[in-house]
């Protein structure tokens, strides 16, 4: 068997597209590979700034042969009286390169049909692989392509040679413009020009001798290594090792290479987040951080390490000189903003924050202030008895909200947009607000990203919750709302990140977010049509409670929730009503589920639910009651669920009141469990849907009473398949 190598040479890409671009690489070679009948055993694929590489295991010398049945016109229309092929037979035949008495016949159903055995012959590998290549390129690009010369190639950068190679021989391909050879690329600085690969077996060999690592693998352990050597000389740690940072220089270099750097101290009196976020955002450097730390303050040595794309001994003098004097332009500007900011209150930035916008047709961040602030006073008087806010924390999640982005218009954030709400944070602790209030302004953005965890205050959760849904719902007014796999405004993941600190932070906390959608579009109404258009106000509560719920939908099945118990638990009722008690409610589903006599009480749930209507009636009219068995249940019911749930101090005597908490739940399925017998002696002895009116409508209203127990749970009807 045979080994392909196929290395595709490119202008530096970019480091993010990097993975990404092999990925492609690898599932569209594979993909066209099947598709193409050619067998192999194992695909891999490398990757560098430079170059895309996959080499194929044990690849066929020709395709497979295939043979496959085609359906073609009945027998009793495809011959004549004397037995002749008509026309259409004989077309069908011809259509696949056979004769009519080459046709089969296989009956299907009560008709007979004709059939044709077609063969594909495979083609040898190497005629096919020339439009596989072709058609795999095209398809790697991501966005942002690119054109250059006369060609018409798209790609993310320009291509500049291919290697295509069947084992030692050359597999000619031509792709814009290039002709495919054995002639690849050595590293740009250690040994610039053209290296000859003889054969597939020896790329990786060969591409090492030129200062290539072509397997990014490989060059994360270098790197690790390296760093983590480099870091212990200096008595210190590097966390960023395990973080996106190494991820992105593995791919910016071929050949790398630590090298340790140095800055003055007098910069460590800055903030460590400050310093950390310059040498990592703008400069993709290691920072060192102290061991052991006292009380576990992190603390920064004036220290980073580089990654560089040079080994030569006498070239690192510069480079290192080279990196610490940016480092120190950028700390020094860093530094004279930080203080420069703090001679101004963060207050006093409101008119700047008024001036900044927010999103064209939906005001200023001054004017998402205001609307935050008004948002936590609905929220605050929104609350539940037993859950109320003290006076206290009513003040600071007011005063969370009007100072959360007053940063964004501080120099310091200006130059360096990822420290929004740390910058935040540091001036309002200088200034000696709450503690709580301080962690808030920095939580509130969290999740960042989707490696990032839900602020671990309940301050900052709330603000978070606040600040995410205000975005949502803003843009969804303005019709914004993510299509396809496009979300531009990144709603996504600020769903997503508000159902994940509902679901995982504010737990037992009963907030309406139903409520504060409904406060906010009347805020946006305004804006919207300020601008002339009309906010369907009802459509559009609609279609956030949707989005919204898809996101609760999947955070619950990732939970490890069945399908069956979301679907009955959020379909019984508005979810985002109260979020904690839906997971009250799931809770109970699940332990019901699974416990003696579920079933039978599943059973009957499903029952009342399916033969119910929404306009079934609910008021019983007892002296109407004519068989033994509605009255019978109706007494049941009265004596056993109701009167004994209102006993338990869970209900007035008027009106149904929900359990809160799992106990409670569970009590009232208990007593439904009590009332099976009568149900479905009810269901046996009773025409539930009688012709007589009257008699229909009181049958309906005494299910009705018994449902809304059963409802206050869950939908019961979509719980079925667990008894099916």
């Amino acid at each position: 068997m045979a080994k392909y190598l196929l290395e595709i040479g490119v202008e530096e890409l970019p480091a993010g597209f990097v993975p990404e671009a092999e990925e492609r690489l690898r599932g569209l070679f594979t993909a066209n590979l099947k598709e193409a009948n050619i067998a192999f055993s194992q695909l891999h694929t490398y990757s560098t700034p430079r170059r895309l590489t996959a080499i194929v295991e044990d690849i066929a010398a020709e395709q497979t042969t295939t043979e496959k049945k085609v359906k073609g016109p009945a027998v009793k229309s495809s011959f004549t009286e004397d037995g002749k092929p008509t026309p259409q037979a004989e077309g069908f035949a011809k259509k696949h390169g056979l004769s009519a008495s080459q046709l089969t016949r296989e009956t299907i159903g009560d008709v007979e049909y004709l059939h044709a055995t077609v063969v594909n012959s495979g083609q040898k590998t190497e005629t096919v692989l020339p439009e596989i290549v072709k058609k795999v390129i095209s398809q790697i690009s991501g966005e942002r392509l690119m054109r250059w010369g006369d060609c018409e190639v798209k790609f993310s950068r320009p291509l500049r040679w291919i290697v295509s190679l069947m084992n030692d021989q050359v597999v000619e391909i031509e792709v814009a413009n290039f002709k495919s050879g054995r002639v690849s690329r050595g590293h740009r600085i250690l040994h610039p020009g053209e290296v000859t690969i003889s054969d597939a077996d020896t790329y990786e060999e060969t591409m090492k001798k030129v200062f290539i690592i072509v397997d990014p693998a490989k060059r994360r352990e270098m790197i690790k290594s390296q760093v983590t050597s480099r870091v212990a000389e200096l008595g210190g740690q590097s966390p960023q090792l395990e973080s996106g940072l190494l991820d992105e220089v593995i791919n910016l270099t071929e050949w790398p290479t630590a090298l340790v750097g140095q800055f003055e101290e007098e910069y460590l009196s800055l903030p460590a987040t400050l310093i950390e976020t310059i040498m990592i955002h703008h400069q993709r450097y290691f920072p060192v951080e102290q061991k052991n730390s006292e009380q576990g303050e992190r603390r920064l040595l004036p220290y980073f390490v580089t990654i560089t794309n040079n080994d030569r001994a006498e070239a690192a003098p510069h480079i290192k000189q080279g990196n610490e004097r940016v480092l120190r332009a950028r700390l020094a500007d860093g530094k004279f903003f930080y203080f420069d900011d703090s001679k101004l209150k963060l207050e006093d930035r409101a008119g700047a924050l008024g001036k900044l916008t927010y999103q064209e047709g939906l005001g200023s961040y001054g004017d998402k202030t205001e609307r935050l602030s008004q948002l936590a006073q609905v929220l605050i008087k929104s609350m539940p008895s037993g859950h109320s806010f003290t006076e206290e924390q009513q003040k600071q999640l007011i005063r969370t909200c009007e100072l959360i982005k007053l940063d964004l218009v501080s120099n310091l954030v200006r130059e360096l947009p990822e420290l929004q709400g740390y910058v935040g944070s540091w001036y309002a602790k200088a200034e000696g607000e709450s503690l709580n209030v301080v962690q808030a302004i920095l939580s509130h953005y969290a999740p960042r990203s989707s490696t990032d965890s839900i602020p671990q205050d309940q301050l900052g959760q709330l603000a978070a919750v606040l600040d995410k849904l205000d975005h949502v719902v803003g843009l969804f007014a303005l019709g914004k709302k993510p299509t396809g796999s496009s979300d531009p405004y990144a709603l996504r993941r600020n769903g997503q990140g508000l159902i994940d600190i509902l679901i995982d932070g504010l737990t037992q906390m009963p907030l309406n977010i139903s409520l504060l959608i409904g406060s906010l579009l009347m805020a946006f109404e305004p804006l919207v049509e300020k601008n002339g258009k009309k906010l369907d106000t009802a459509a559009t509560a609609a279609d956030i409670k949707e989005f919204l719920t898809q996101r609760l939908k999947g955070k619950l099945l990732d939970s490890g929730y069945n399908k069956e118990t979301i679907e009955a638990v959020l379909n019984a009722r508005d979810p985002l009503a109260n979020i904690s008690d839906v997971i009250v409610r799931m809770n109970t589903v699940k332990h019901m589920s699974s416990a003696p006599g579920a079933s039978e009480l599943i059973r009957v749930g499903v029952r009342i639910g399916n033969i119910l209507g929404p306009d079934s009636p609910d008021v019983v009219q007892p002296d109407k009651l004519s068989e033994e068995a509605e009255k019978a249940l109706w007494d049941a019911f009265q004596k056993n669920v109701k009167a004994n749930w209102q006993r338990s101090g869970n209900n007035s005597a008027n009106s149904f009141v929900m359990p809160t908490t799992e106990a409670e739940y569970q009590s009232m399925l208990d007593l439904l469990g009590n009332l099976t017998p009568h149900i479905d002696k009810f269901f046996v002895d009773i025409l539930v849907n009688d012709k007589d009116i009257e008699k229909r409508n009181n049958r309906h209203a005494i299910l009705k009473q018994i449902d809304q127990y059963f409802r206050a749970l869950a939908d019961f009807t979509k719980l079925q398949p667990l008894i099916s």
